[in-house]
């Protein structure tokens, strides 16, 4: 992948106000992937969404970069949760029509 379609990880940490050391902790963890190209470090694209949500639980609830993997865990099984309610609420609406 050519770099300029990555996001280097020190501009990011610079207007998200973190240090680098935070997300080399996530990609240590295995929550974010970033890539190495010619000594530079960067974060695809495709990962931002992920490493902007994992920062916000940081600053905003102020949860330890060490229990971070915890709660995304927790997170993703509770979106898991609600698309498969989802599902069954139209299905059930399905059966009742008839």
């Amino acid at each position: 992948m050519q770099p300029n379609h990555l996001i280097p990880i020190s501009e990011f940490c610079v207007h998200h106000h973190v240090e680098i050391a935070f997300v080399n902790s996530l990609e240590q963890q295995g929550l974010v992937e970033t890539i190495c190209v010619e000594q530079l470090v960067y974060v695809q694209p495709d990962q931002l969404p992920r490493l902007e949500k994992l920062v916000r639980l940081h600053q905003d609830l102020a949860i330890h970069p060490d229990d971070l993997d915890v709660v995304s865990d927790l997170l993703e099984r509770l979106e898991g949760l609600q698309d498969e309610l989802t599902q069954l609420q139209n299905r059930l609406v399905f059966y009742e029509r008839e």
